[in-house]
């Protein structure tokens, strides 16, 4: 009779103990997976520390035209996007490309298409008019906009597109795309539903 009331009770201590240790199993991996975010486990390797360091710092910002608000002075972040376009290497800017990030992707793109060097730039811009998952927030001076990176590449960089806002003064087509190629870009970024326009 002993040995059966002691199996009683350790069976009643387990029935009761496990559903409690269940729900808090259950409520720290829903914690855990709302506040996610994709950039944790992405893959640093080939990517020096400073571009790292900027690259983290440079996320939350989102893209800036550089072009002066109420506050009457540049933002920080034009002048960072602009540093790790120049301080990356080609290498690092294709690997950003598949940085789980908006801005960080735009920063990567564009630094790859306003190198001199680089060659394939239409496959690049056509692959950026298919990444559609991360839009970005463009601010220029105190107007702010959500867009896909598509959008701020072709309107804002390339200039190519009739729908445009006019190129700066002096503006000149320096990055070696033929006018087939511009064609075949403007093809495919039609077929994408804009965020700004």
């Amino acid at each position: 009779m002993r040995k059966t009331k002691r199996h009683i009770r350790k069976r009643n201590r387990f029935s009761i103990v496990f559903p409690i240790l269940t729900i808090i199993g259950i409520g720290v991996v829903v914690v855990l997976s709302s506040f996610y975010e994709k950039s944790w486990t992405y893959n640093w390797n080939g990517i020096r520390q400073q571009i790292k360091d900027s690259v983290k710092v440079a996320e939350y910002g989102g893209i800036s035209s550089g072009f002066v608000g109420i506050a009457a002075k540049r933002p920080k972040q034009f002048d960072r996007r602009l540093w790790i376009m120049k301080n990356a290497t080609e290498t690092e800017l294709l690997k950003l490309t598949e940085y789980p990030n908006g801005t960080i992707k735009t920063i990567a793109y564009e630094g790859l298409i306003r190198k001199p060097e680089f060659k394939n730039k239409t496959d690049l811009i056509l692959k950026a008019i298919s990444d559609t998952e991360h839009p970005i927030e463009f601010q220029s001076g105190c107007v702010g906009t959500n867009m896909n990176i598509s959008e701020y590449l072709v309107d804002f960089v390339l200039y190519i597109d009739d729908k445009s806002p006019p190129p700066p003064f002096g503006f000149e087509n320096k990055f070696g795309l033929s006018e087939s190629e511009r064609n075949k870009i403007l093809f495919e970024y039609r077929k994408i539903p804009s965020l700004w326009k």
